[in-house]
């Protein structure tokens, strides 16, 4: 792999990746087996445990409010992974959810960081990427059952690196191909980087329909699924829509891009997840003057939308106690298809909501404050 520069970072006590390190938090006695993490991102930020059943929660600490902006995590084995931007100390956080230790990683200062992904490690080794937007690298932080841990960099990425996956030996980067240093103009479609392990020439794949500053990619079998939020004027108000979100599919086998399906007229937005149900659950923002929060569910692999649906739009009908329409920020399906979602209400108080597959509340548990993105257990 060429442009790679490794540097030492720290030395770890450890007995898994997990728990690779304490910074102060004491574990409650028990912490929840099984349920939903919530992660708060903003106010009081940590990842709030919620049970199956029951109102009873338990919190995990990640960071005072200046040093963690989180949008995302991933959670894999009960390893929770966020990073923070430039802002916010330019830090990676690895939590294990079973002890609540929580250990924080510098990354290089003013890269900025997008969403952390656990890789697959070789030799023992855990591997964690986190794409540097402004520096257009891709950090490789490679950690040992031994207690060493080191950063390698993969460089020239791309002008604002988004995301990172792994499909058969070779590392994959997506491009969101914006000036994410400055002020996150686009500089046109985004583009997916193979980058084989062999060291060879790479590929540079372009998504012509995909556009913004932020990415993000779901992996099933052989294809990925990339998702793109847009492109906003937030300049003067009412802001302009240049583009909407989309989310195109790519065979990863052949290099070759299968579709893309754009999201409804007028929206802003596009994250997405992969449910349980074997479905995609993408949350975007309705309009840019109330930006409400919406879900749509898409069957793979044409992405069609799928659930009980509000009349005229493709956004699921998710309907409280008193029948009001509610507005999710981040959303989820169980096996059971049971949509879980979070909403935040008065002074970022939030709330995780559960919906029967019709779309009737079935349950709701007040979850931390400023909740952001929420995972399985």
């Amino acid at each position: 792999m060429s442009s790679i520069r490794r540097t030492s970072l720290f030395s770890l006590a450890l007995v898994t990746l997990a728990a690779c390190g304490d910074d102060g938090a004491t574990p409650p006695a028990q912490l929840v087996p099984r349920g939903i993490a919530v992660l708060d991102g903003f106010i009081q930020p940590g990842l709030t445990l919620v049970p199956d059943t029951g109102t009873a929660t338990q919190r995990i600490t990640l960071g005072a409010p200046n040093e963690f902006d989180a949008g995302v995590f991933e959670l894999r084995n009960d390893t929770a992974l966020a990073a923070s931007s430039r802002g916010a100390g330019d830090l990676l956080f690895v939590a294990d959810l079973r002890s609540a230790l929580v250990r924080r990683i510098q990354m290089p200062a003013r890269g900025n960081p997008a969403r952390a992904r656990l890789l697959r490690g070789t030799g023992g080794r855990a591997l964690i990427g986190v794409p540097l937007r402004d520096s257009g690298t891709v950090i490789l932080a490679s950690v040992a059952s031994s207690g060493q841990a080191s950063l390698d960099r993969i460089t020239d990425v791309g002008a604002c690196p988004a995301d990172v996956f792994q499909y058969g030996n070779d590392t994959w980067v997506i491009d969101a191909n914006a000036t994410c240093a400055t002020d996150y103009t686009p500089l046109g479609a985004m583009r997916l980087i193979r980058i084989p392990s062999s060291g060879g020439t790479r590929q540079v794949i372009p998504l012509p329909e995909l556009r913004g500053s932020g990415a993000g990619v779901v992996v099933v079998g052989d294809v990925a699924y990339i998702s793109a939020g847009g492109d906003v004027d937030f300049s003067s108000f009412p802001y302009t829509l240049r583009a909407g979100g989309a989310i195109t599919r790519v065979d990863l086998r052949t290099g070759t891009v299968l579709g893309t399906r754009t999201m409804p007229a007028g929206t802003y937005g596009a994250s997405a997840k992969l449910g349980l149900d074997g479905h995609l659950q993408v949350t975007l923002f309705e309009d840019l003057t109330s930006f409400r929060s919406r879900t749509i569910s898409y069957r793979l692999p044409e992405l069609t939308p799928v659930g009980t649906r509000m009349e005229g739009a493709d956004w699921l009908a998710l309907r409280d106690g008193a029948g009001a329409q509610v507005s999710c920020g981040s959303s989820l399906m169980d096996g059971l298809g049971r949509l879980h979602c979070i909403e935040n209400r008065a002074g970022s108080a939030t709330f995780l909501m559960v919906f029967a597959p019709g779309g009737d509340l079935v349950r709701e548990v007040a979850a931390g404050q400023g909740g952001v993105d929420l995972r399985f257990r």
